[in-house]
């Protein structure tokens, strides 16, 4: 995938794999880009093979940290464990290519822990709701095409607006890297406990439940948008309406980290590292699917420590008090060439 740089384990992991009894396999230069070279790789016990072919052919479960590409799925059989981001609710043609692979795929989206929290999903959700912030304020300069706007301001000068759609863990973090700056926020969220503990964290922040004459309202006047929905296993609904986006100020931003299960912005297409953004209705877009990898080395190390129990599990087939072993099975989305998420059946005959 254009700009990525994460890799799921980093050789810390892979040696607390081989401790544990697994043979661990690295494809060379995967860890390249997150400051983890093949030496160091081989120096904690996990063998580095040439070409994904090998890789493959060499291991039964698949650690990544994105979905398989056209190039993954010729290698991919039956025997093989997939484990990664998957994101398949939006993905109708990944989801038949795996099914027909015969394969078993466990989506880190789907693993949920006893309280209902999405762990896995939780460290990159973290990562990009605070990126988006950042990218969003960088949007706004001048000669980036935006309004000209320092999103916290300076004395004798106002600050800017940012509106957040959603409370969950991205849109929290996002929160926290607008309050920071210095901007002024609104949230809007269906979850009234959710806007209830932003707002109690920071009161200086307009919370709302979110509707649609509110949505519009509060986004025609922002300079900044980010879109943090999260339905988990579904694709994100659509909250930000076209005619709404077309009413905004000539230069504001909309930064999307939904695009992974289709967005949260009518009408919004990716965009990627190459091509952070495009300008549309006069409003700059930003829709990266991947936008940790921006920070390849900081989210390489949060996923790989929040993944790594579940490897161990799925590698050694023993689980500890976590009982991660039950959790993967409740979490695994396809098997044996059929969809055993309902959730996922449900949005796949959308």
């Amino acid at each position: 995938m254009v700009g990525e740089g994460r890799v799921a384990l980093t050789p810390q992991a892979c040696a607390r794999l081989v401790d544990a009894g697994a043979s661990v396999f690295v494809q060379a230069q995967a860890g390249i880009h997150s400051g983890y070279d093949d030496k160091e790789y081989e120096q904690h016990g996990a063998g580095v093979v040439t070409t994904a072919a090998d890789l493959y052919a060499s291991a039964e479960l698949i650690v990544k940290v994105k979905q398989p590409l056209a190039e993954d799925l010729s290698q991919l059989k039956a025997h093989h464990t997939v484990f990664s981001y998957l994101h398949l609710a939006a993905d109708v043609e990944l989801v038949d290519a795996l099914c027909r692979t015969g394969l078993r795929a466990i989506p880190f989206e789907s693993v949920a822990d006893d309280a209902g929290h999405l762990p896995l999903l939780a460290p990159m959700s973290q990562v990009a709701g605070r990126i988006a912030v950042l990218r969003g304020a960088s949007l706004l300069f001048r000669n980036r095409g935006g309004r000209g706007i320092l999103l916290g301001g300076i004395d004798g000068a106002e600050s800017g607006s940012v509106v957040v759609l959603g409370a969950g863990v991205a849109g929290s973090h996002a929160v926290d890297a607008a309050v920071s700056l210095g901007a002024q926020v609104d949230v809007l969220e269906l979850n009234q406990d959710k806007l209830n503990n932003l707002h109690h964290r920071y009161p200086g922040i307009g919370v709302h439940l979110s509707d649609e004459d509110t949505v519009s309202r509060l986004c025609q006047q922002a300079d900044l948008v980010v879109g943090a929905v999260l339905l988990a296993g579904r694709r994100a609904p659509v909250v930000l309406r076209e005619n709404v986006v077309k009413a905004m100020m000539p230069g504001s931003v909309i930064v999307d980290i939904a695009i992974d299960q289709g967005g949260c912005v009518e009408g919004i297409r990716q965009t990627d590292g190459e091509e952070i953004c495009y300008t549309r209705h006069g409003v700059i877009h930003s829709a990266v699917p991947n936008m940790p990898a921006a920070v390849a080395r900081t989210a390489t190390q949060s996923l790989s420590s929040a993944i790594l129990p579940y490897v161990i599990a799925l590698a050694t087939g023993k689980a500890s008090e976590l009982d991660e072993l039950a959790r993967l099975d409740a979490a695994t989305a396809i098997a044996q060439g059929a969809i055993t998420d309902p959730v996922l059946a449900q949005e796949a005959e959308r």
